[in-house]
């Protein structure tokens, strides 16, 4: 009896381990855009996609823009696959948190803002605590309006 329970200690840790094998860690494999050092320079009023995935460690992305000019910014988001958890932040050229968004599972279309700005550098962060999707956003400057959108 005693050499099963120390045989089924030794075996545990082991067992714990392979079954920790095959993830990955956060932001392992964020593709280059993972911190704030790293944001991709996108232009405002332009419809671009990119990819988060919690499971295969693309938890992070950001994205940098300049205004040239102030006024009422608004992001308009689409989700791929809306089962998601997110969170979409918008932050100045310091870094600090203007106004966040938690996505709303179930919802395929969302918006940051209207969130009142200056001229100068922004970032959006977005972040994946669960799940994966492709989105699809655009940054607005004025009324929100501008290049057309998909229609879900």
């Amino acid at each position: 009896m005693r050499r099963r329970l120390l045989a089924l200690a030794m075996a545990v840790p082991g067992i714990l381990s392979l079954s920790a094998c095959g993830g990955f860690d956060f932001d392992e494999q964020t593709g280059g855009d993972g911190t704030r050092g790293e944001a991709r320079e996108i232009a405002a009023e332009v419809t671009l996609d990119d990819r988060l995935s919690a499971t295969q460690g693309d938890n992070t992305d950001w994205k940098k823009f300049t205004l040239e000019d102030g006024g009422k910014l608004v992001v308009k988001l689409w989700w791929d696959e809306p089962s998601i958890s997110a969170t979409v932040t918008l932050r100045d050229e310091l870094g600090q948190k203007l106004e966040s968004m938690k996505h709303t599972k179930g919802q395929r279309q969302e918006a940051l803002g209207p969130v009142k700005v200056a001229a100068g550098n922004y970032y959006l962060e977005l972040v994946a605590s669960d799940g994966a999707s492709v989105y699809t956003y655009e940054i607005h400057l004025g009324d929100g309006g501008g290049t057309p959108t998909p229609d879900w």
